[in-house]
């Protein structure tokens, strides 16, 4: 949600981030309600989740790169790159629009054909991802590097599914796609194991007729039903959207930002 409400400058890649502020909220809660969220965004389930400002969302994801490491690099596209600190960088009109903090995974930056990967060290002879033996990465030695994805990272363990190997949840085994509801929590499949999602927590309902937010529901009341096919607007400095069937507002001044704008992409605070 970040571009919806205009941060400018963030270390995350442009396509990650609707600049719609309605569409950003929309992405974001059925990407959290999903089975897959398992798998969300380090950087924005670490930082844009506790985040209360721009600049502290913007220091955060930088995970410690210099904010101004990429002057003068990338003005004719992307271009990576591996900084001092050993975080695999990528810039893109002398700005950061991606970090990746190899050493926190006990990894090292390691640039190939152009694109700066972290790498666990060398490896003798290519083969396919695979899964460690401690069961807690996927792994795969290409170009003479081995590359890694660490489950543990996200909590998971490392399991095949459909003969490749995935990070997934150490719940029961499962269908993919498959889904019920345990009471208030919806059970879903992700690469063969169960994913759990707390409806009761967040208000909603699994199962049941009303707007689904991922595999929750949300009754509507007559006072705030919406058409979601109804396109957001601004009423002064708030930003006026149907979500899910139910009307929904959000103040932008209440980040600090002094005005609500209709463009083209969408509405969005800025200021």
């Amino acid at each position: 949600m970040a571009d919806g409400l205009r941060c400018t400058s963030l270390p995350l890649p442009a396509s990650l981030v609707p600049r719609d502020f309605a569409a950003c909220v929309k992405r974001i809660s059925e990407e959290l309600s999903s089975p897959a969220a398992v798998t969300f965004s380090l950087t924005l389930r670490e930082c844009g989740l506790r985040a209360s400002s721009c600049g502290a969302l913007r220091t955060c994801a930088l995970r410690g790169a210099r904010a101004d490491v990429c002057t003068g690099r990338g003005k004719n596209g992307s271009v990576d790159m591996c900084d001092g600190d050993g975080r695999a960088i990528t810039c893109k009109d002398e700005r950061v629009t991606l970090v990746r903090d190899c050493p926190r995974g006990g990894e090292q930056c390691v640039v190939r054909d152009g694109q700066a990967q972290c790498a666990l060290g060398s490896c003798e002879k290519d083969y396919a991802p695979t899964c460690s033996a401690s069961g807690t990465r996927v792994l795969e030695c290409k170009k003479g590097k081995l590359l890694s994805l660490d489950c543990n990272a996200f909590a998971l363990r490392c399991t095949t599914s459909g003969g490749q190997p995935h990070c997934a949840t150490t719940g029961a085994s499962c269908t993919d796609g498959s889904t019920r509801c345990d009471g208030g929590v919806a059970v879903d499949c992700h690469h063969g194991h169960e994913v759990r999602v707390d409806c009761a927590q967040g208000g909603l309902a699994c199962g049941g007729s009303g707007a689904t937010i991922g595999a929750c529901t949300s009754a509507a009341s007559a006072s705030d039903a919406c058409d979601p096919a109804t396109a957001p607007r601004c009423d002064g400095a708030t930003l006026k959207w149907c979500a899910w069937g139910k009307s929904r507002s959000y103040l932008c001044k209440s980040k600090g930002l002094s005005k609500c704008v209709a463009e083209d992409k969408g509405s969005r605070c800025t200021g």
